[in-house]
């Protein structure tokens, strides 16, 4: 597939996709200028997510296992070094252990979870 894209002078963005079987031939004209690249690159890249040191990536993940073990939710730790967390067997949180980096195919317990993580008080708070 091909992604057409339109910077208009208002500031707005059209954006037009081509099925890749709909494509014949591409002929590049010419190299893109930086100044495209960086508006592509902000369109489509994600916002750069925070970097977290091991430590606090370890105070998030027992925040989060406390706080399901506190709401009756078996979890434990899976996976290299133990950075995964399981929960019910049927459900992983990777880190940084946020709602989005759940994964599972029950979309039931997914949702479940993920809501119960967004409620999680002590989320960004360092657990002594």
């Amino acid at each position: 597939s091909i992604v057409l894209v339109n910077f208009v002078d208002t500031g707005k963005v059209s954006v037009v996709t081509i099925m890749g079987h709909a494509v014949q031939t591409v002929e590049l004209m010419s190299e893109g200028e930086n100044i495209t690249k960086e508006k592509l690159s902000a369109l489509f890249m994600p916002v750069a997510a925070k970097i977290y040191s091991n430590e606090e990536l370890e105070q998030r993940k027992s925040s989060l296992k406390s706080w399901l073990e506190k709401n009756r939710i078996p979890v434990t730790e899976q996976g290299d070094q133990n950075k995964l967390l399981c929960v019910a067997g049927v459900l992983t949180v990777s880190p940084p252990y946020n709602p989005e980096d759940c994964n599972s195919s029950n979309e039931i317990i997914l949702s479940r979870v993920q809501s119960l993580i967004k409620c999680n008080p002590n989320a960004d708070q360092k657990t002594d």
